[in-house]
């Protein structure tokens, strides 16, 4: 067998490219997430976040920033309009009767 031989150069973009797919991996679950929940910026945030960072750091970062989005996007509750019921509807006349004053 051959050895391989690659220059720096080479070495750096095979890496880079290998870590650019680990992000898009990471990065695909606050994306699905986030697309299921409705938060679509975090979602997107999220994904581009993860795949710069895969290609920054690696996993060093790409993690952190998946672990964070993914967390921004479970803690935000949902802000459903709640029903208002009115129960009585004839006002009840309240006078202050100040024994005092007589």
């Amino acid at each position: 067998m051959e050895q391989i031989k690659m220059t720096t150069n080479e070495a750096f973009f095979y890496v880079t490219i290998f870590n650019i797919g680990l992000g898009i991996l990471l990065g695909a679950i606050p994306l699905f997430l986030g697309f299921i929940r409705k938060e679509r910026s975090y979602a997107v945030f999220g994904f581009l976040g993860s795949i710069i960072g895969g290609a920054i750091l690696g996993l060093f970062l790409s993690i952190p920033v998946t672990a964070i989005f993914t967390w921004l996007i479970l803690r935000k509750q949902k802000n459903e309009p709640t029903e208002v019921v009115v129960v009585n509807e004839t006002p009840i006349d309240v006078s202050v009767k100040n024994s005092e004053n007589r």
